[in-house]
């Protein structure tokens, strides 16, 4: 009896052991890293003059492969965007939420309720371009607005921006 139970014990012993080591084997090979919920980025589709209209009154939506364009001919905004895949052990939204961390510096500001993780940056060129770059899952969406004159952008230009990221960000969560 006790030779029964010896064996039972090495037994469950060697098979707790197989079953750690193909377990580690998994995590290892990144079966349990989050893949995203975006497989394909969303184009234009998401988009439509009404979207821009915070920041374009008439806006003519423009589309260029997976990026896409609205002006009045005097505005500019441009919506862009890339998908980020896992690797390894780590998921897609983890290593855009990582971009998004490593981009951000002095002259930028993180922007709370705009997407899953967003921040914009202000610029000194020409056109005086403001940008917000945001993540969404594993999906991430830059979107600028630059005045084609080489001015100022008009007035509410800026927060009209933080407007269409967010109205972006919604739809993309839906």
């Amino acid at each position: 009896m006790h030779r029964l139970w010896r064996i039972v014990l090495v037994s469950a012993a060697v098979l707790a052991a197989v079953a750690a080591t193909g377990l580690g084997m998994a995590y290892s090979l990144g079966a349990f890293a989050e893949a995203g919920r975006f497989g394909a980025v969303p184009g234009c589709a998401v988009l439509d003059p009404a979207t821009f209209a915070p920041v374009l009154a008439a806006a003519k939506v423009e589309t260029d492969g997976d990026n896409c364009t609205a002006s009045d001919g005097q505005v500019q905004v441009n919506v862009g965007y890339t998908l980020v895949t896992k690797r390894g052990t780590v998921g897609g939204p983890e290593l855009a939420s990582r971009y998004l961390t490593a981009v951000a510096g002095g002259d930028t500001e993180r922007l709370d309720g705009v997407g899953d993780q967003a921040i914009r940056q202000r610029t000194q060129a020409i056109g005086s371009p403001q940008v917000i770059s945001m993540r969404v899952s594993n999906l991430i969406v830059v979107l600028s607005v630059l005045n084609l004159g080489g001015g100022d952008l008009p007035a509410g230009a800026e927060d009209g921006l933080v407007k269409v990221a967010t109205a972006v960000g919604s739809r993309l969560k839906a």
